[in-house]
């Protein structure tokens, strides 16, 4: 079965205790999403690129020199996965690495002129590729899309502090308090 029909039936599964226009809501933003993942994969890719990569390259243009532990932490991903993508970039001159003078176990990371030239690029293309989408919405839609996204970001940072706290309520009493998550 092709990924487009797995994704139909799955957009048409039933969810019980939701009622019909939330369920709706919730398969337009999901299809939406989808969406904008395959334009933007597609976009990126036409520069040889990828989200993970624009991304990486867009924080350290404007946090050179951070450490790579740093990073990891930023983008909210696994370090080994963080290594793998500078690896990567640094095979193709995009980026270098190096100790930290400081701290010899830290590894320091900054974009060659090439990776600054890449990010330049991959920002133009990020423009376009909103004007084509949100920018193309009239402005009074505009407006109301961020209201309602703003609105639902509330209510899922909402919850997961809500989750987060009911957690360490039924860990309570372990030596080290759980860290509360980032809701950036």
């Amino acid at each position: 079965m092709a990924k487009a029909d797995v994704a139909c039936k799955l957009s048409h599964v039933e969810l019980e205790g939701v009622d019909e226009l939330s369920a709706r809501v919730f398969r337009a933003f999901l299809r939406a999403l989808r969406l904008h993942r395959q334009f933007m994969i597609a976009t990126l890719a036409d520069h040889d690129s990828h989200s993970g990569q624009a991304i990486c390259l867009r924080f350290l243009s404007a946090n050179d020199d951070i450490t790579q532990r740093d990073l990891a932490d930023a983008l909210h991903l696994a370090r080994p996965t963080v290594t793998k993508m500078l690896q990567a970039m640094e095979k193709v001159g995009l980026v270098e690495r190096r100790a930290d003078e400081a701290d010899q176990r830290l590894t320091r990371v900054r974009l060659t002129a090439a990776g600054r030239k890449l990010e330049v690029e991959l920002r133009t293309v990020s423009a376009a590729l909103v004007n084509k989408t949100i920018g193309a919405l009239n402005e009074r839609d505009r407006g109301e899309l961020e209201r309602l996204l703003d609105a639902l970001s509330g209510n899922i940072s909402a919850a997961i502090t809500a989750r987060h706290d009911e957690r360490v309520a039924r860990t309570a009493g372990d030596d080290e308090p759980a860290a509360r998550p980032s809701l950036s």
